[in-house]
This record gives structure tokens, sequence and C-alpha cells, in this order.
């Protein structure tokens, strides 16, 4: 299958060297560094389930318009770089391409419907820790690697379960799902209130149960954007927000921090209006009032518009493909 990796972070570059690795023709759209190292020494991932070294690969940060098109994208950006990925991974569209968004956020797949009306647009999410060591070294910690892909209609469907055949080939866990729409929100449940809250915080899980004020905005994050999910009719299992927070207190370690939280501490550019924005929005048109996510919102957004005025001037160290963890 022919399989364009748009984003080579962490995601990006773990599941595409295991679709390679499979026989698949993949090409992997990255920038800078990362380009250059995967041109001259290929793909490294470093990881609990496998690791494995690809010393030759295909990467661009430009494609051919008069190549094949893509059979498959799996578009791995943060959020906030949408756009202009979407403009340079147009030349590998065509009738009939797979777009996957392996994205943060409930909006996206909307998104590339706008810019891509012709290719069939599936949703996807995934459950992996990943992140890059070094340009062209990806790693990937602990035993989990799922991915959850579905389409949004039935059309859709045989697009989703080839990709999903695709991907199960490589060796990734891979569900195909009748309703990506309840999977997209109960990660969005998940990273509002893990990831809000630790970027908020600056600090640790551990840290912020521990204090009252801290706790209290985690479960309130939670709280509403499950309320926020069942307002729009979303099919999120009952009691969500409660099993959210009992797993952070009692099996994720209380060292543990998103990777919002470390995009704060290194001044990078944030996806706080893809995940708790978008919750204040859909709780807006949904009449469910939103504080807490308003709160983080209003604390992270300036650091987020700080770091994406010194990118545009040349000073940022953002990759615009990064890291994942579980969700």
């Amino acid at each position: 299958m022919r399989i364009l990796i748009a984003g080579t972070g962490g995601v990006g570059g773990y599941y595409g060297g295991r679709l390679a690795a499979a026989g698949n023709e993949v090409t992997f759209l990255a920038r800078g560094a990362m380009l250059q190292a995967l041109r001259r020494n290929g793909l490294e991932v470093r990881a609990d389930l496998g690791a494995m070294r690809l010393p030759d690969v295909a990467a661009t940060d430009r494609l051919d318009p008069s190549a094949p098109p893509a059979e498959a994208v799996l578009f791995v950006v943060k959020t906030y770089d949408n756009a202009e990925a979407a403009g340079a991974v147009a030349p590998a569209m065509a009738a009939g391409t797979i777009v996957c968004s392996l994205q943060n956020g409930v909006d996206n797949e909307a998104f590339l419907g706008e810019w891509f009306p012709e290719a069939t647009i599936v949703g996807g999410t995934s459950r992996i820790e990943t992140f890059v060591v070094e340009p062209g070294v990806v790693a990937q910690h602990g035993r989990q690697s799922e991915l959850t892909v579905g389409a949004f209609t039935e059309e859709g469907r045989p697009a989703a379960e080839r990709l999903g055949a695709a991907i199960g080939a490589a060796g990734v866990p891979v569900t195909v799902t009748d309703d990506i729409r309840a999977a997209l929100w109960l990660k969005l449940v998940v990273i509002t209130g893990l990831g809000g809250v630790t970027a908020y915080a600056r600090g640790t899980i551990g840290e912020v149960l521990d204090d009252p004020d801290l706790d209290r905005l985690f479960r309130d994050v939670l709280a509403e954007t499950e309320t926020v999910a069942r307002a729009l009719r979303v099919g999120i299992p009952p009691g969500l927000a409660d099993t959210v927070h009992a797993y952070a207190e009692h099996q994720l370690a209380r060292d543990f921090t998103s990777s919002m939280a470390r995009d704060v501490e290194r001044g990078r550019p944030l996806e706080v209006e893809s995940l708790n924005g978008a919750v204040v929005r859909y709780g807006r048109e949904a009449g469910v009032p939103t504080p807490a996510n308003r709160r983080v919102v209003d604390a992270l957004l300036p650091l987020h518009r700080e770091a994406m005025a010194r990118r545009a001037a040349g000073s940022s160290v953002d990759e615009r493909a990064g890291e994942s963890e579980p969700a």
C-alpha cells in the first residue's frame, strides 16, 4: 500500500516505521533536522514492543505532483499546523485516497474533509507513548500501541477496513470501530484532563492529585468534557470522568506528565485550542457551562500564541510533529 506519513514525529515515526517494515511503500513527510537524518541514516525505532532500524526510507519535504497518489495518508502533525500540512500533502491526494487523522481533538476530520472533498476521511485514535529522541530516532515506551480507526459513514467503512488490515498486517493491534465519534470524544475527555491540567499546573499528575485546588480542577475538567459529549449525544461510557480520575489516582505513575506539559516547559506551541478550547466551544453551542476548561484555556492560550510568534520569527525549537501518550 502506498502510504504517506504527514508529520514524522514520535507517532508518525513509529507507525510509519512499522508499516514500512511490513513491506508497504511508505513516504515520510518531514523537514529540517529530521528530514536530513532520515535521508542520511534512515529511521531507527527504539521500542519496548520491538526495536527496528530502517537504513533506507523515502523522506521528503516536498511531494512530486507527477508521482502516483497516495492510497492512504496518516495525518499526524500537531493540530495548529493543520493548514500548512494539508497544503503540503495536496499533491499526493486523489479521489478515494484514505485520509486518517491520528491527532488529538475532535475537529480534524471535518477540517480534512473540507480540504479534500474527494478523499475518504476516516477517524483514528492511538494508545501509545512515543517521542523523538533525536532526529531520525523515535522511541516507544510501555506495552501499548493500539490503534482504533473508523468511518463516519457506511460508505466509508470499506476504506477503514482496508486501512485497518494494512495496520494489522504490520503487527500493530487495531480495531475498526462502528462509532469512531465516540472513540474521539473518549480520548478528548482523557486528554483535556490529563494533558490540560498537568500543563496548567506545570507539573506531574502526582502533584495535581496532592493539591486540593488542582485536583478539583482536574475533576471539573473531566466532568465538563463528559457532560458536553453527552449533550452532543456522543456514546461514551457511563461514569467516564470518574473512571479517568481513578485511573490517574491508582494506576498512572505519579511522575507522569503530559506531552502538552512538556511543551509548556520547552516553550513550544500548545494544542490547547483543539483540546480544552474545543470543550469550551462545543459547550457554548450545547448550553453547557465549562468554567474549568475555560480556566485552562485562559492560562495556556497566551503561552501558545507567544510560542507561535517565536516560531514565526525563527527562534522556536518546535519540531511540528510530536509526542503522544496513552489515552
